[in-house]
């Protein structure tokens, strides 16, 4: 009985193994979609570890948080010190947590610089 057990299991959980070795090595992150120009990669590499989780690729938006390519989002509305808050001590709603720890103060800087490239990019600000 034990045997047949053993199969059972070693025909369920071997083919899923690499898949779940590669889940965690890479952490789930989300890539990219878009390249950019290099002064705005370490942007780019500092949103998409930190941000695109909920944010989505480039972002597009995802199903736990909104796109940043509307005008609510652009620096009038929101301004860059204003997002720096809200990664540093999470939404006044709560709906967002703290990235505190996650992110030092150059890193937020470039994730700004690289929202607002892309915000360009997508004709929500000049």
């Amino acid at each position: 009985m034990t045997n047949k057990i053993y199969k059972f299991y070693s025909k369920l959980f071997i083919p899923v193994l690499p898949l779940m070795l590669n889940g965690l090595l890479t952490g789930c992150s989300i890539e990219p979609k878009n390249s950019v120009p290099k002064e705005y990669q370490l942007g780019q590499t500092g949103y998409h570890r930190v941000c695109a989780q909920c944010h989505g690729a480039d972002a597009m938006g995802g199903k736990r948080a909104p796109t940043f390519l509307q005008v609510k989002f652009d620096p009038n509305n929101f301004s860059n010190s204003r997002i720096a808050r809200t990664i540093i001590n999470g939404s006044n709603s709560g709906a967002m947590p703290s990235q505190k720890g996650r992110v030092n103060d150059e890193e937020i800087g470039e994730i700004i610089k690289y929202i607002r490239h892309i915000q360009k990019q997508a004709g929500i600000i000049s």
